[in-house]
C-alpha cells in the first residue's frame, strides 16, 4: 500500500534533482564554463602574492651578491677599506641600478594588477615570463659588473629589461581588453597609458648599438628616458586634442 506513494515521491525527488542539475549546467554554460567570481578573485590574489614573493627573493639575491672584504683581501685600515670599495664600484653600481629597475617593475606590476579580479591564460603566461626576467636580473647584474665584452653584457642586461617591460605593457592591454578588472576600476585603468613603458623600450633598444660603439656611455642614453617620456606624452595629448577639435565640427553638422 505504501510502496506506490514512496515510489512517486522518489520520482519527484529525482525529477527535482535533475532539474537543479540542468539549471546549474545551463548557468555554467552561460558563463563560458568559468569559476565563480569569488574563486577567480582568490586565484588572482594568489598570483599577485606569489609575484610579490618572487620580487622579494630577486632583490635579496641582488644584495647577497655584493662583495664584502674578507681576510684574504688584507683590509685592515680605513684607507684599505675605501680602496676595496672603489675597486668594486662596478658591482655596487650594478646592484643599485638593478634595485631601481626591479623596484620600478614591481610598482608597474602592482599598478597593472591593482584592480584585477580574474585571470586568463594569456595574462598568467605573461606574468610568468615577467617573473623569469626578474629572477634573471640578479644574474644579469653580476654579468654586467664583469670584465670584457661590455657590448654583449650590456645587451643581455638590456634585453631582459625590454622583455619584462613588454610583458607589463601587454598585460595591461589584456586585462583591459578582456575585461578582467573589478567593476570599480577607474577609467585610467581601463584605458592604460603605456607611453612611458614604450619610450623606455625604445630607449633601451637604442642604447644597445651605443654600447658596442662607445662602451659605458650607453648608460647615458638611459638618462634621457624621463625627458623623452614627457615629450611623447605631450605629443600624444596634443594629438588627442587636435583629433577632438577636428571631430567637433563633424558632430555638429551631423
Amino acid at each position: 500500500m505504501t510502496a506506490a506513494p514512496q515510489e512517486s515521491q522518489g520520482r519527484k525527488f529525482l525529477h527535482a534533482a535533475a532539474h537543479r542539475l540542468g539549471t546549474a549546467r545551463g548557468a555554467t554554460a552561460e558563463r563560458g564554463g568559468t569559476d565563480s567570481p569569488e574563486v577567480e578573485a582568490r586565484a588572482a590574489d594568489r598570483v599577485i602574492v606569489f609575484s610579490d614573493a618572487v620580487i622579494a627573493i630577486a632583490i635579496t639575491l641582488l644584495a647577497l651578491a655584493l662583495p664584502t672584504p674578507e681576510a684574504k683581501d688584507n683590509v685592515a685600515t680605513n684607507g684599505q677599506l675605501l680602496a676595496f670599495l672603489q675597486s668594486n664600484w662596478d658591482e655596487y653600481f650594478a646592484f643599485l641600478l638593478s634595485f631601481l629597475i626591479i623596484g620600478r617593475n614591481w610598482a608597474e606590476h602592482r599598478r597593472a594588477f591593482r584592480y584585477v579580479n580574474k585571470l586568463n591564460r594569456q595574462v598568467s603566461e605573461l606574468n610568468m615570463v615577467w617573473l623569469l626576467m626578474m629572477v634573471l636580473t640578479p644574474f644579469a647584474a653580476r654579468l654586467l659588473a664583469g670584465g670584457g665584452g661590455f657590448g654583449i653584457r650590456f645587451t643581455l642586461y638590456t634585453l631582459i629589461q625590454v622583455i619584462a617591460t613588454a610583458c607589463l605593457v601587454q598585460t595591461t592591454r589584456q586585462v583591459s581588453r578582456e575585461n578582467l578588472l573589478r567593476e570599480d576600476a577607474p577609467a585610467r585603468v581601463r584605458h592604460p597609458d603605456n607611453v612611458p613603458a614604450l619610450v623606455m623600450i625604445a630607449t633601451f633598444l637604442v642604447s644597445v648599438p651605443v654600447a658596442f660603439a662607445v662602451g659605458d656611455w650607453a648608460f647615458a642614453v638611459w638618462a634621457i628616458i624621463p625627458t623623452a617620456t614627457r615629450v611623447m606624452e605631450r605629443r600624444v595629448t596634443n594629438g588627442r586634442h587636435a583629433a577632438a577639435a577636428t571631430d567637433a565640427p563633424d558632430r555638429k553638422a551631423a
